[in-house]
C-alpha cells in the first residue's frame, strides 16, 4: 500500500531509517536499487554530526537541512558531504565487486556522488504528505465502509481500491471525492501552519483530482495476475 499511495507525496522523498532527501541521482540516489543510497548517505550524515540517524531524521521533518543540523553541532557542512561521498562509494565498489552492477554504472553512480552529496547535505526538506497520504487511506477506508486494515489486505492480494469499492457497492467516483477533500483540507492546514507556501498549495491541489484517480485505480505490480491500471505518476 505504501507503494501504491507513493504517488501522492507531495514533496520530498521517505527514507527508511534515513532522512528525506530531495533530488537523489537517479532511482534511490547512487548506489544502488531504491533507497540503499540515501540510507547510507542519511546513516553517514547522522554520524558524521554525531546524532542518531533517527534524530537527524526528525530534525529534517522539523524543516532544518542536514547542513544546518551540522553546524548547530559544530561540524562543517563539508566535512559531511565528504562523508556521505565516501560512505556512498564504498557502497558502489562493494555492489560491483559483488556483481550486484556492472562497472560502468558503477563509474557513472561515483561520477553524480559529489553533487548528489552537496545537494543532499545543503537541500534537503523534510517530507510533505506522509499524514496527507494516511488521511487518504483513512478517507477511502471510511467512504467504502472498511477498515484500514482491511483496505490494505486487499490491496497486497491484488485488488485496486476502485475494485474494493466496487465489491461493496460504493462508488468509485465518491471514493475519489473523499480522498480529494480529505488530502484537500490536510494542505490548507498545512499551509495554514506555515508549512507550506500558498502557491505551492495551490499547484498541489491543481493536481489532487488526477493524481488521486490513479492512486485509487492502481493495483499492486506482481500480485497474482494483478496488473497495473495506470502509469506511475
Amino acid at each position: 500500500m505504501k507503494k501504491v499511495l507513493a504517488s501522492m507525496t507531495v514533496a520530498g522523498l521517505l527514507v527508511a531509517g534515513g532522512v528525506s532527501a530531495a533530488g537523489a541521482a537517479g532511482p534511490g540516489g547512487p548506489g544502488g536499487r531504491g533507497h540503499g543510497g540515501i540510507r547510507v548517505a542519511g546513516q553517514a550524515a547522522a554520524t558524521t554530526i554525531g546524532v542518531t540517524p533517527q534524530d537527524l531524521r526528525s530534525e529534517v521533518r522539523g524543516g532544518k537541512t542536514i547542513a544546518q543540523v551540522a553546524t548547530e553541532h559544530g561540524v562543517d557542512p563539508n566535512t559531511v558531504v565528504n562523508a556521505v561521498v565516501a560512505a556512498v562509494t564504498q557502497q558502489i565498489d562493494q555492489k560491483a565487486a559483488a556483481g550486484s552492477i556492472d562497472s560502468s554504472r558503477a563509474e557513472q553512480a561515483k561520477q553524480k556522488l559529489p553533487d548528489f552529496a552537496n545537494r543532499f547535505v545543503n537541500e534537503t526538506k523534510p517530507r510533505r504528505g506522509y499524514r496527507i497520504l494516511k488521511d487518504a487511506l483513512k478517507a477511502a477506508a471510511k467512504e467504502i465502509g472498511v477498515s484500514e486494515d482491511q483496505l490494505k489486505d486487499a490491496f497486497k492480494n491484488g485488488k485496486s481500491i476502485a475494485q474494493v469499492a466496487k465489491d461493496h457497492d460504493k462508488s468509485v467516483d465518491d471514493v475519489v471525492d473523499a480522498i480529494v477533500k480529505e488530502a484537500t483540507s490536510d494542505i490548507d492546514q498545512a499551509v495554514k501552519d506555515g508549512k507550506l507556501d500558498s502557491g505551492k498549495a495551490d499547484k498541489i491541489k491543481q493536481k489532487l483530482p488526477d493524481r488521486v484517480k490513479k492512486l485509487v485505480n492502481r493495483e499492486r505490480r506482481g500480485a497474482g495476475s494483478a496488473t497495473t491500471t495506470s502509469s506511475p505518476s
